[in-house]
């Protein structure tokens, strides 16, 4: 894991982030909502071209600057995102990632929502089971704690890929 202390910022926020694959990283929010003014900097480090965003409590939009593709799938904090999200939000990482791009996939803390979507992911794409993709990404990201309704909207996501 990797970390920094945003600047300007005094309310003990850590960004830290996840390379869970070359192409897709898990992390933390950046900002607390609004235009994120270091989104640019560390993104750009990074070498991320797409944003998505899980957090219902923040929706924090890179700099216009940016050119970077930013997409937001509100799921409050503790649930799991629906079945149109876990497909709408595979799809979209799927897309980017066949494009040789880079995805940062983060809610508020990186342990719940956003690993629950690249576990769909992995799953949908890579052809991984929801145990196999789950320990994939709590080895690389050991703070993950998918919920027990994350884990059966994944359940749920898989059965329907197999209808």
């Amino acid at each position: 894991m990797n970390s920094l202390t945003p600047k300007g910022r005094n309310d003990r926020h850590v960004f830290d982030y996840s390379k869970i694959t070359e192409q897709i990283i898990i992390g933390s929010d950046l900002c607390k909502g609004g235009v994120c003014l270091i989104h640019g900097e560390e993104f750009r480090k990074l070498g991320v071209s797409l944003e998505i965003n899980l957090s219902r409590e923040n929706n924090e939009l890179p700099p216009k600057d940016m050119e970077i593709g930013y997409v937001w799938l509100p799921v409050t904090d503790g649930y799991a995102p629906s079945q149109e999200q876990l497909e709408m939000g595979t799809c979209l990482l799927d897309t980017a990632i066949n494009m040789g791009k880079k995805v940062f996939v983060h809610c508020k803390n990186g342990h719940g929502r956003s690993p629950t979507l690249v576990a769909a992911y992995l799953m949908k794409y890579a052809g991984m089971s929801m145990e196999d993709a789950e320990k994939l990404i709590s080895e690389k990201r050991p703070e993950t704690h998918i919920e027990e309704s994350q884990r059966e909207a994944l359940g749920e996501f898989m059965k329907r890929l197999r209808d």
